[in-house]
């Protein structure tokens, strides 16, 4: 792992995708094609997390049957032949006995198998779970502290594994990745000073993941993640969930461009990584501008990003019928979040009636076929 000293300032050292989402999953043909788009744009790093892989989360220890490590094999070969580092996410902190040697020895000969197939970055995940250890023997030797306990356990497993693996990054997302009181209203309380806790016992080397003030941050700040750096000690890599929609944001669509993102945070992340949009056609556009923010963030210009990703993949003149639809779809969000929106002015209505007639003309198509529960609400504003 590069030290911060000698990280490049113009681009993130790891910079891509996380797969991490609740929902239906991507298809590997849709992964293989973003494989193709991201690395055109400098995207170098994927991490395999989706939420509803049973064999990511639930049943973390059991190896993949043969048709799905079939796919992943390929999946992981596709993504090497393209320069993009693949990694690997266990998510084991559901029923966890962190005291336990087995559920170690089960996650290290699961990751072999991956390792023998070329990945070289394994990930940890202990987001959304319950805030404190539920069993008395976890509590007995770790003082009472999930913190302490999801650092030694990482230290456990790096210190179990084959000694040839010299070449792998391990990676942790911590229960406690933002300051959001969302996440302790959802999870309940954390333990004061649980990053600090956490670094007492975390090997150096493992760089963690944060998601900014935010569960979802409309803006982040390069003083904010220097602050987060400081109290880990540790390297920090952004899970930037934009332009993900699963849970509570799946009446969400988010198709303009990244915004808020400080460039200087090029000086403070060792990773920068998007949570994709759930719609594979449609993800293409916003996540096209995080990839340009990723590659040269003190150069990014999110309209020019936007019209320029739009133009390419439906044309220069389909530019005023997509912003019509993204200016609608971002109003559907301002009216979930605030309760009110202001009124489609009668020009507004013009560009939004001709983007539906765009909408009817391309409704074949997948990205169109996508957008169908919008379009019904589309539908309805202007019948009003």
């Amino acid at each position: 792992m590069k030290s911060f000293s000698a990280q490049a300032k113009k681009s993130f050292p790891r910079r891509g995708i996380v797969e991490g989402f609740f929902g239906p999953q991507w298809t590997f043909a849709h992964r293989r094609a973003m494989f193709e788009f991201g690395a055109a744009r400098g995207m170098n790093t994927y991490l395999y997390a989706p939420k509803d892989d049973p064999y990511h989360r639930e049943r973390w220890r059991a190896p993949y049957p043969e048709p799905q490590w079939a796919k992943l094999s390929q999946l992981i070969t596709a993504a090497r032949a393209l320069g993009i580092d693949f990694g690997y996410a266990f998510h084991p902190g559901a029923g966890l006995c962190f005291a336990a040697l087995e559920p170690i020895e089960a996650l290290l000969a699961k990751a072999e198998r991956f390792y023998a197939a070329g990945v070289r970055i394994f990930a940890v995940l202990f987001d959304d779970i319950p805030s404190a250890l539920r069993l008395a023997e976890d509590r007995r030797q770790f003082g009472d502290s999930l913190a302490r306990a999801e650092g030694l356990w990482l230290a456990k497993v790096i210190g179990a594994q084959p000694a040839s693996w010299t070449d792998v990054e391990w990676w942790l997302c911590p229960s406690y990745y933002t300051e959001d009181p969302l996440l302790a209203a959802a999870f309940g309380a954390f333990e004061p000073n649980f990053l600090e806790r956490l670094a007492e016992s975390l090997p150096e080397n493992v760089a963690c993941f944060w998601t900014g003030p935010k569960v979802v941050s409309p803006s982040i700040s390069a003083s904010h993640v220097r602050e987060i750096a400081a109290r880990l000690k540790r390297p920090v890599m952004l899970w930037d969930n934009y332009p993900v929609n699963d849970l509570a944001m799946s009446g969400e669509l988010h198709l303009g461009p990244l915004r808020g993102r400080d460039p200087a945070l090029v000086e403070e992340l060792y990773a920068y990584l998007n949570n994709p949009l759930l719609q594979e056609e449609l993800s293409f556009v916003p996540l096209a501008t995080c990839f340009d923010y990723a590659a040269d963030p003190w150069n990014y210009d999110p309209e020019r990003s936007w019209e320029k990703v739009v133009a390419e993949r439906f044309g220069a003149s389909a530019l005023p019928c997509w912003r019509a639809l993204r200016l609608f779809c971002e109003r559907l969000e301002e009216k979930s979040k605030k309760g009110s929106a202001p009124a489609l002015s009668e020009h507004e209505r013009d560009a939004l009636a001709e983007a539906l007639a765009y909408l009817t003309e391309h409704q074949a198509e997948r990205w169109a076929r996508e957008f169908r529960p919008w379009r019904e609400i589309v539908e309805k504003a202007l019948e009003a």
